[in-house]
Order: C-alpha cells, then structure tokens, then sequence
C-alpha cells in the first residue's frame, strides 16, 4: 500500500482531508454508540424473557398444586 504525502499545514487540501477524517471518525463513533445501545437493549429483552418464563412456570406450578 502507497502512503501519499500529506499537503502542506496551511493548504486549503489538507484541512478538507482532516475535516474528512473528522467527520469518519464522528460517523465511527456514532456507530459504536448505537450499537453499545443495541446491545443494551438485547440484554434487557433477554432478561425480561427469562423473568417472564420464571413467573409462567411458578404459575403453572402453582395451578397444577392447586388443581390436585
């Protein structure tokens, strides 16, 4: 891979190419923050399924003791 050459400090090339980088690193970021997000929300759904399993089997035990 060819690394090019940077353009000189005050050129106005080089502050479009690290506006550029700017703006990719801000999408970057935004990226991992929605998927930290996502991956909250999965474990939230996955914790309110298994309380919500927990609860329909002591239901369901509770109407089997009780139907006896």
């Amino acid at each position: 891979m060819q690394t090019l050459p940077l353009p000189s400090p005050n050129s106005p090339e080089r502050s479009r190419l690290l506006s550029a980088y700017a703006i990719r690193r801000r999408a970057l970021q935004r990226l991992y923050e929605r998927r930290d997000a996502v991956d909250q929300l999965i474990r939230s759904l996955e914790r309110y399924r298994s309380t919500s399993q927990e609860a329909d089997r002591a239901l369901c035990i509770e109407f089997n003791v009780a139907g006896k």
